[in-house]
């Protein structure tokens, strides 16, 4: 059966940051959450199967053919020269023995006047031996790695919320068209380095070395239903387009091991770019466990006056903290801590710097009701929420983080509209 989980493994550090007015501060908040698919398949369909197919097998099995072919060539070339040796060695003995009978009837003389006049060797002639036939060298065609695909598919395509078993299943192809790159080189480059020493500032010019390649590794995934419909088809524009990987920056030239560099790096940027790939199917039809990270705000004080806001701050975080093994109590907890901070937002007075809930408390409070209502599901309260931070002069940064919630919330919509 299905599971629809919305939160995992909450992480608390505290960052200790201080805003101006109250003593607001905050926590900073890590947990996993279930993100709805966009495009929700059938509930019968509770099954997955994935695949990868290698379209540069074929140029791969081509290069191979080809190899084989120009070996047999080679060995057949060979085969005829091991025949056609014999009367070379003889012919060479032949020749060898003519010369030497000529030699022989040479007199004295006229060998001096070989070698005076015409400059020619008068030495006894030395028998050529034929070098003995061998197989012309065919150099081992160039390939694409290939790969145990069924293993690298189980490992890397998991269809999240769904099992992978073959009844009735979606299926997930995935289909790489091979690693191009360039080859590596090392690139030097000059920089103004400035240094104090002795209480004094001086700048030198310094050279820094790196080795670089571009490279893309193209992928395409195609998802059909288990009829054989074809549910979309996508080939991310990021796996397309050339990257540049380089080395860590040294003042000293490394060595270019250029084989090496590449293979290390292709085994990384495949599994770099299979993971984008599963990101982008779990984002669609899968039920993908999601990291965010946040901040929820309190305010400290030596008395009670915040003890409200902190006892929702603690519910809230123990609330996320148990969000997966008893998602009951969890919702009652991050309902509570929601109904204490709109308790407290009914005494805001963003005009007045001495009102208990202040404008800088209003703005914490607000954030923490987006938190919270975004975990629980609530885009109407979140709206009002919104609507009451648009009528706040806030800075720039908390603009941003508005901004954020508003198209987090959005999303949001968009995903509980298509899952009803």
């Amino acid at each position: 059966m299905r599971k629809i989980k919305t939160g995992l493994l909450v992480l608390l550090t505290i960052t200790g940051k201080l805003m101006i007015a109250q003593n607001i501060k905050d926590e900073t908040v890590e947990y996993h959450f279930t993100k709805l698919p966009l495009a929700p398949l059938p509930g019968a369909i509770q099954n997955y199967q994935s695949s990868i197919f290698a379209a540069y097998e074929a140029e791969n099995q081509k290069k191979k053919d080809a190899y084989e072919a120009e070996k047999k060539v080679a060995q057949a070339e060979l085969a005829k020269e091991q025949v056609a040796y014999p009367a070379k060695v003889k012919a060479a003995d032949d020749q060898y023995n003519i010369e030497l009978e000529a030699w022989k009837k040479k007199s004295f003389g006229e060998k001096v006047v070989e070698k005076q006049v015409l400059g020619e060797n008068t030495n006894k002639p030395v028998k050529q031996v034929p070098p003995p036939p061998s197989m012309r060298y065919v150099p081992e065609p160039i390939l694409q790695t290939s790969y145990d695909y069924p293993v690298v598919a189980k490992t890397y395509l998991i269809l999240d919320g769904f099992n992978d078993k073959p009844e009735n299943a979606v299926k997930i192809e995935v289909t790489m068209y091979g690693f191009d790159y360039t080859e590596p080189r090392q690139i030097s480059e000059q920089k103004s380095v400035t240094s104090y020493a002795n209480g004094q500032t001086s700048t030198n010019a310094v050279m820094y070395y790196h080795n670089e390649f571009s490279y893309r590794h193209t992928m395409s995934v195609k998802v059909t239903t288990p009829d054989g419909k074809e549910l979309f088809t996508v080939t991310p524009q990021e796996l397309n387009t050339y990257k540049i990987y380089k080395t860590p920056e040294s003042t000293t030239p490394a060595p270019l091991n250029a084989e090496l560099l590449i293979k290390t790096n292709e085994a990384k940027i495949l599994q770099d770019n299979l993971t984008l790939i599963n990101n982008v199917v779990n984002d669609k039809i899968g039920y993908k466990q999601t990291l965010r990270r946040t901040e929820l705000y309190y305010v400290k004080s030596k008395d009670d006056t915040y003890k409200d806001l902190l006892v929702a701050f603690n519910d809230a975080s123990a609330g996320l903290k148990i969000l997966i093994d008893d998602p009951a109590t969890a919702k009652a907890k991050l309902q509570s801590a929601a109904q204490a901070w709109n308790t407290a937002l009914q005494e805001s007075d963003v005009k007045n710097k001495k009102a208990r809930i202040d404008k800088d408390v209003t703005i914490a409070v607000c954030f923490n009701l987006l938190e919270c209502y975004f975990t629980l599901g609530d885009s109407g309260n979140a709206d009002k929420i919104i609507a009451q931070l648009n009528g706040i002069d806030m800075s720039s940064s908390k603009r941003k983080d508005k901004e954020d919630y508003e198209a987090l919330f959005n999303d949001l919509k968009k995903r509980v509209a298509v899952n009803k």
